[in-house]
């Protein structure tokens, strides 16, 4: 049975990245422009993963939805600091997302990929398995990229408490990670339900800063 979680969650974050795509080319800040470039690797991910769904796995399109998986909330961390931090703390990380994620392209397309297993499942049915455990990398990404965002979001709110936008951007960092943590850890059937809340929260708390933005400049 085909699963429209992959549909739903490359549905909205298209459409925020196209809403960040706009708020970048107003405001030019530096966040705006990483995030943007994040939730289209997410979009292309998530449309990949319910493509594999409708006519199956190929070894390019295996490849390049392994490799999309991590750097986006890397990405995602990146824009956080650039956003919070003082120091240049974006930009060192931004460099070690870089680094890290040319090994990774370079070891995911390099390898050999388990075709036996595509007919197993879906991407969610699937997740690593196909790759050797020496291509594995994506936890040097999402992992501290989560941790980032998720902290970020709450020292949001510990500096200002009517920023409650800040919580919701925290929730959907949580609900990402812990997608990416049980579909390597335990099962990953349920990766994309994570992922697709996860995305929607983001969201949700994307649109919220907008308003809290528009109404301070009222003042």
């Amino acid at each position: 049975m085909v699963s429209y979680f992959p549909l739903i969650s490359s549905s909205i974050s298209v459409v925020f990245a196209i809403l960040l795509a706009a708020q970048y080319l107003r405001r030019r800040r530096k966040h705006q422009l990483v995030w943007t470039v994040a939730l289209f690797m997410f979009f292309l991910t998530s449309l990949l993963a319910f493509l594999s769904e409708l006519m199956g796995w190929s070894v390019i399109m295996y490849q390049f939805f392994y490799f999309l998986t991590a750097p986006p909330v890397a990405l995602m961390g990146v824009g956080t600091l650039y956003l919070l931090a003082h120091k240049p703390w974006g930009k060192y990380f931004l460099a070690y997302t870089l680094i890290i994620s040319a090994v990774f392209f370079a070891v995911v397309f390099t390898v050999q990929v388990d075709t036996a297993l595509f007919t197993q499942g879906t991407p969610s049915d699937i997740g690593s398995k196909a790759m050797p455990s020496n291509a594995r990398l994506s936890p040097l990404l999402s992992i501290p990229g989560g941790l980032v965002l998720i902290g970020g979001g709450l020292y949001s709110f510990w500096l200002d408490r009517s920023r409650k936008y800040s919580l919701l951007i925290a929730l959907g960092g949580i609900f990402n990670f812990l997608g990416g943590v049980i579909s390597r850890l335990l099962d990953p059937t349920y990766l994309f339900v994570f992922t697709t809340v996860g995305v929607l929260l983001l969201f949700l708390g994307f649109l919220l800063s907008n308003e809290y933005v528009k109404k301070r400049e009222k003042k």
